[in-house]
């Protein structure tokens, strides 16, 4: 095992502190063992880093850089988190207990491409644009006017972030804040925190001014409600379950805070009927459903969890699915062997085993799975598990799981299949299947969600990722989530 991530305390005003918060030790959800020991931040400590954020933003020079300095000020909080990447791989695999094939690629690969990303994106952005008025509109007699869109920076940022890819969500608020001139507090969830304390060590290597990046890991909740009321915040940016998140839009109400919501999904995979009528029909259906097991045992708000199939074609689609999820290795997420690692903690190993008794109860089968692993008798695994579900209403269509838990429904036709997909309160990213992209264009935009993938997928941080309905709202990623951290003023100059 290499070292994890040596920063265990918060970050604050441009020092480390040492936490008044009662000490926090995170354990190994694959071992149960304590892998690290946080010093905490108490109530007054996360208002001494609003309060430093706050300074840092009103008095500068972070907010009114020029654009190409804070460029090469994030670079190098960039270079610093690169030169970290063996360190943040074994964290993650120790931290989340998340397999280290996916960990490599996904968690830590993506995260540092993601800046590199980030860094062009923001770089080719204009910091002012002409509204659209008329030619004529720029005249007024014999002088001239212009109209113009200029963006600013919103202010301090709260950052709140989960446990299931915290390293990648921890670069794509923080990141894209900082290019936009905020200044930010990021409070990380206290199953991984030191995923976001390395954000400390960051931010002294890169040299930011003091106060322009600010860590505070708690262990209870005390400290991410005071990020959500105090009028020293400006933005909550926020990503994990729908219940906190309405719980957040409620405490950030009073003072009009912009909220950034991206909350949970119930995701579909809509195989269209002429995905059967190729050879390969239902083995391409097995291939695309394999990824929510795969990754990171389903704690993904993003994984395809309900899977859409004509009618006729649900008991062999459930069969085969069945019959490829019993295969997946699972166990120790260190070893490359493993596909599938164990679940954050025993409270969601509880939470997923209780939604797939309810299912049964409901009438579901549980074709595989539906238990712990007989060969592990330590760590938060669970078994690969496909549910014949013979309704939309089954428990485990219709509540979100985080665990490697997927729904196999069936549908009479396009019309029904489309209703099934949006019958339902989330709407984060679903998928269509087929092999004519007019009609896979055309379930697509009668689909009610912030993403819809037509056969393939594409995530980086060029592309916006963000929910309908309960999923939440704003965006995190591409042009729209740099912009989410930035006002629109509109300017106006005329010649006298």
């Amino acid at each position: 095992m290499t070292d994890l991530v040596a920063a265990r305390r918060p970050f604050v005003d441009g020092r480390w502190i040492t936490g008044d918060g009662a000490p926090l030790d995170v354990s190994s959800p694959a071992t149960e063992e304590v892998v690290a020991t946080v010093e905490t931040a108490s109530a007054s400590q996360t208002e001494a880093a609003i309060l430093a954020a706050r300074r840092s933003f009103d008095r500068g020079p972070w907010p009114t850089m020029a654009p190409a300095e804070r460029i090469a000020a994030v670079r190098r909080l960039g270079d610093a988190l690169e030169a970290r990447r063996g360190i943040l791989v074994e964290t993650v695999i120790q931290e989340a207990g998340c397999p280290c094939g996916v960990t490599e690629m996904a968690q830590v690969g993506m995260a540092l491409q993601s800046v590199g990303e980030l860094l062009d994106l923001y770089g080719r952005l204009p910091e002012w644009e002409h509204n659209e008025v008329p030619l004529d509109g720029h005249l007024v007699g014999s002088t001239v006017r212009m109209s113009l869109r200029r963006y600013e920076a919103a202010g301090v940022v709260a950052a709140i972030t989960p446990y299931n890819f915290p390293l990648i969500t921890n670069v794509w608020k923080v990141f894209p804040a900082l290019l936009a001139g905020c200044t930010v507090v990021l409070r990380p969830s206290p199953l991984t925190p030191l995923e976001a304390t390395v954000f400390g060590e960051l931010a002294e290597e890169a040299d930011l001014p003091t106060g322009v990046l600010n860590v505070v890991p708690e262990g209870g909740n005390e400290g991410g409600v005071l990020l959500s009321t105090h009028p020293g915040v400006d933005v909550v940016s926020f990503t994990g379950s729908t219940s906190v998140g309405r719980a957040i839009a409620g405490q950030a109400a009073p003072s009009l805070k912009r909220v950034i919501l991206e909350l949970g999904g119930k995701s579909v995979a809509l195989h269209l009927p002429d995905v059967f009528d190729a050879p390969t029909g239902i083995g391409s259906v097995v291939a695309a459903a394999m990824p929510v097991f795969a990754s990171h045992a389903g704690q993904g708000c993003a994984l395809q969890t309900r899977v859409l199939v004509p009618e006729q074609h649900r008991a062999a689609v459930v069969d085969a699915i069945a019959a490829a999820a019993s295969t997946l290795p699972i166990g120790d997420p260190s070893d490359p062997a493993n596909f599938i690692g164990p679940l954050i903690s025993a409270a969601q190993l509880d939470r997923v085993h209780g939604i797939v008794t309810d299912s049964q109860a409901a009438g579901g089968r549980v074709a595989t799975g539906g238990k712990r692993p007989a060969h592990l008798d330590r760590g938060f695994f669970y078994e690969p598990t496909v549910i014949d579900a013979s309704s939309n209403a089954d428990p485990s269509a219709q509540r979100e799981i985080f665990g490697p838990v997927l729904t196999v429904l069936g549908y009479h036709d396009v019309d029904e299949a489309v209703a099934i997909a949006n019958d339902h309160e989330l709407g984060l990213s679903n998928g269509v299947y087929t092999g004519d992209l007019t009609l896979g264009l055309s379930v697509a935009n009668r689909l009610r969600s912030g993403t819809v993938q037509v056969n393939t997928g594409w995530a980086s941080a060029y592309t916006p990722m963000g929910g309908y309905k309960q999923s939440g709202y704003g965006r995190e990623r591409g042009a729209a989530g740099i912009r989410a951290f930035q006002e629109l003023k509109h300017l106006v100059v005329g010649s006298r």
